[in-house]
């Protein structure tokens, strides 16, 4: 485009704008452009004024429907229409927000929740506020809140309401408005498959806002909670879990944190209740979940008060899969042929149940392994200064077992002397100092007993080193276990 034609086509808007009977104004909105602009923001939550308005209509409502003794023997006979006479109308749409909540919640003022239903019929913007308060302090055996309920589906029934189709929707699939059904069906979908976690939502109207952190939503996380612990032993237990955690998390955060224990409590259910245990893959990923979402209870017992038994069993997991990936890493890294039996010697005494807890340093290219993450997540330290070298520490009793890899020592130090478990990095230095001795072989094999450099594993088919070791344990720890409890299988 030539400058010619730019100062025309700037003289032609100018003059357009000039015609225009509202100079400097854009042209009024058309009725089909208003249409779908208000469809479009029906689902768009109504916020409830601020604190000193709502208590404000609180304070009003209160002395217009006070509970006087003249008022208590005339009640029966004054109809709906006569109790609202002086109150204005303005303050019975802003009720809905106070119903539940406040001292007192303005449920108590006697007719209140009537006079609501009533202009509600007349005015969306009441119903689209009884709505929302509702979902917002539901509780199942609150104050009429099976009443107020029962209200907005014969209200939505009788709308045609454009911001209010999406609720009659919901109601007319999950039953949404009964306080009895609507929480246990949504959570029933949730965790039915055949749709995404995030659809089902949507079409229920918890997509965002306050709404996605309601106590409507609190209800319905309990049912899911009570109906997957029941599910944790059927086919298709992993798809019911990965799918409640969908719902569980918003944000990659938990969506209610207040609720932590109960969370714990209900997936850790099924290893408590006397039933054969799930299978290890519906474990490892329930384990994972909690250590990631609530923390993991050897560093963050703060995070499991009131689960401080599931904060046990999942400390339990924890130990195995960091025994397990040691000498599974051993495997694939070290090529060292008696690592079959150090597993079967520590195996042993994580059965026993005397391996309070243990941690893994690991080497820089066996911190970057695939099957290190997938087994721990993010339960593991590094180990400064090696590459494939990595370092297994376990606590039993008052003391603390250093593992090495490879060719590498076994170390153990009374836990005041030894290194700290849980820590991010650790260096060479610090996980290889000065021990207590060994004990020579009770069966006369030998051994120095004033070596602190730590015990080799020499001659595992014959049980040299385990013997040594266990003695160790025997009198520093007072754990005692039999060569057959260790003895490879």
């Amino acid at each position: 485009m030539t400058k010619g034609h730019t100062i025309d086509a700037l003289a032609r808007l100018d003059a357009a704008i000039v015609s225009w009977p509202h100079r400097g104004r854009l042209p009024k909105e058309q009725a089909s452009e208003k249409m779908v602009r208000e469809i479009g923001a029906r689902d768009a939550e109504p916020k409830p004024p601020e604190a000193d308005v709502l208590e404000a209509v609180r304070d009003r409502l209160r002395q217009a429907l006070a509970r006087s003794p003249f008022m208590q023997r005339l009640r029966s006979v004054f109809r709906t229409e006569d109790r609202e006479k002086n109150i204005d109308r303005r303050d019975i749409r802003l009720a809905p927000w106070i119903l539940w909540q406040g001292k007192p919640p303005a449920i108590e003022f006697p007719g209140l929740l009537d006079i609501v239903i009533k202009q509600a019929g007349q005015s969306p913007r009441t119903l689209r506020n009884l709505i929302e308060a509702w979902i917002r302090d539901f509780s199942p055996d609150g104050t009429d809140i099976a009443k107020a309920g029962q209200a907005i589906e014969q209200l939505l029934a009788n709308t045609s309401h454009a911001r209010l189709e999406s609720w009659l929707q919901a109601h007319a699939r999950f039953k949404l408005f009964s306080a009895d059904h609507g929480p246990d069906n949504l959570a029933q979908a949730l965790l039915g498959g055949g749709e995404d976690v995030s659809a089902i939502l949507a079409a229920a109207g918890f997509v965002e806002g306050a709404r996605s952190a309601s106590s409507y939503l609190r209800a319905v996380q309990t049912k899911l909670l009570e109906r997957l612990a029941a599910m944790l032993r059927d086919p298709g237990a992993t798809e019911r879990a990965q799918r409640a955690f969908q719902f569980l998390l918003q944000d990659n955060h938990l969506r209610f944190d207040d609720q932590r224990s109960l969370l714990a409590i209900r997936l850790c259910q099924a290893w408590f209740d006397n039933g054969p245990e799930p299978a290890p893959e519906i474990r490892n990923i329930i384990r994972d979940f909690l250590v990631d979402h609530i923390g993991d209870p050897r560093i963050r017992q703060d995070r499991w008060s009131g689960a401080e038994k599931e904060a046990e069993l999942v400390r339990q997991w924890l130990t195995r899969a960091s025994l397990e990936v040691f000498f599974g890493l051993i495997a694939d890294y070290a090529l060292d042929r008696q690592w079959k039996y150090r597993a079967a010697f520590w195996l042993a005494y994580l059965k026993k149940g005397v391996i309070s807890d243990a941690w893994l340093a690991l080497g820089k290219q066996v911190h970057a392994a695939a099957h290190a993450r997938e087994k721990l997540g993010t339960a593991f330290g590094r180990l400064d200064g090696s590459a494939d070298q990595s370092v297994l520490l376990l606590r039993i009793g008052k003391l603390v077992i250093g593992e090495w890899s490879h060719n590498g020592k076994l170390r153990a130090w009374r836990e005041q002397d030894g290194p700290e478990l849980y820590k991010q990095v650790y260096t060479r230095s610090e996980l290889s100092k000065p021990c207590l001795p060994f004990p020579q072989d009770p069966l006369g094999g030998g051994g120095n007993e004033t070596d602190t450099s730590g015990l080799s594993h020499f001659n595992p088919e014959k049980g040299y080193w385990q013997r040594r070791a266990a003695s160790s344990l025997a009198r520093y720890a007072d754990v005692v276990i039999e060569p057959q409890e260790w003895e490879p299988r």
